[in-house]
């Protein structure tokens, strides 16, 4: 084994360091055991130097040379495929697999096409028919095989910053899209609690108001009826006085969930509106049809048997029930519409409670609920 000039220890690749220029040579190992080859390529690289920029290392063997990149790094090999203890392509493979990233020229007697193609597919840099080889050509292929090297790492180190930015980038879009996730929920939870009686579970008179002009101004456009049921339970100052608030919160929570149950279809609503009072409105339902689920809605709170001792006129809760109907037209008034059902109401406790109060003919009517 020959050193010329200099043998330096394992150092990163200079040619991969920016600040160099890269057509100035470095550090080359040459693996050949035809000494006279030896001879004309150092004779090549090494001519007409006054300041030596290229340290040239010589091995007999594959062997050899694998030992010696254990130790050092080159900037470039010059490998001839036959030696003592390798031969052909697998001296190549071999060479690769220990320095992946040095740039190798192959030397060769053979002037093969074909060869040429699959050691460059191989991972060759470049391949040079020794008896074709002058001092330009040799000098200048170098320089191209590292040039073209350094090209291919840096290429594959922007690959990879941009594979690790590329993953922190997803990352955060998961993080921001969990988060996003998280506030849709919880806007959810606000927007349910916003628009939701706390204590009956049903809507609340919020969210009634606002669900009553939507469905006006789809009346108004369809010119299909409208109607609003209000119910009162009966003397329930009395049962809360009789019972306490915290059973009479039991009783409204009970009666709520009553009447939310029994309208089924979609677009019908049931809200607190204060106190014991609660309203329904039932959207393209005439006068008639209001009437009869304003008479289920009383069968259905009778039917919960809450007791009720104080109360004038039965043994259990009871409510009155004030119903009105309209085609929604644009000049006529919405909260005109909601008075007419809250005189309604006032009407049937007026007249007895437990009962159903609405207008007909020009005055208002009145019905028990049985």
């Amino acid at each position: 084994m020959e050193t010329t000039l200099l043998n330096r220890s394992y150092q990163s690749p200079s040619w991969l360091n920016t600040d160099r220029e890269p057509t100035i040579l470095r550090n080359v190992l040459l693996i050949e055991d035809n000494l006279g080859d030896v001879f004309l390529i150092k004779n090549m690289l090494l001519a007409e130097v006054e300041e030596p920029k290229l340290f040239l290392s010589h091995v007999n063997s594959l062997g050899e040379a694998l030992q010696r990149l254990e130790k050092e790094y080159f900037d470039a090999v010059l490998l001839d495929l036959g030696l003592p203890d390798s031969h052909g392509m697998n001296t190549l493979r071999r060479l690769r697999q220990k320095v992946p990233d040095v740039p190798i020229v192959v030397l060769t007697d053979l002037d093969n096409d074909a060869l040429a193609a699959q050691l460059i597919q191989q991972g060759a840099q470049a391949y040079l028919i020794k008896s074709h080889i002058s001092q330009s050509w040799l000098k200048s292929t170098i320089t191209l095989a590292m040039a073209r090297s350094k090209h291919v790492a840096l290429q594959h180190q922007h690959e990879q910053h941009l594979e690790q930015s590329n993953q922190v980038l997803q990352g955060q879009i998961r993080a921001y899209m969990d988060e996003i996730d998280r506030l849709k929920e919880e806007l959810q939870t606000l927007s349910a609690l916003a628009s939701t009686d706390g204590l009956t579970g049903v809507a609340n008179r919020y969210c009634f108001e606002e669900y009553f002009t939507r469905e006006w101004l789809q009346g108004c456009r369809d010119q299909t009826p409208l109607s609003a049921i209000m119910i009162d339970l009966d003397y329930f100052k009395q049962f809360n006085d009789g019972y306490g608030h915290l059973q009479g919160d039991v009783c409204l929570r009970q009666v709520a969930q009553s009447l939310h149950r029994l309208l089924k279809r979609p677009r019908d609503i049931i809200a607190r509106y204060g106190g014991e009072e609660f309203v329904a409105l039932l959207p393209d339902t005439p006068m008639s049809g209001a009437v009869r689920v304003a008479t289920s809605l009383g069968l259905e709170i009778k039917a919960l048997a809450i007791r009720h001792p104080s109360s004038n006129i039965s043994r259990w809760v009871t409510a009155s029930f004030g119903v009105a109907s309209i085609i929604p037209q644009s000049h006529t008034s919405a909260s005109d519409f909601m008075d007419a059902a809250d005189r309604a109401l006032y009407f049937a406790k007026d007249n007895g409670r437990d009962r159903i109060a609405y207008y007909q003919s020009s005055k208002f009517v009145t019905q028990p609920i049985i």
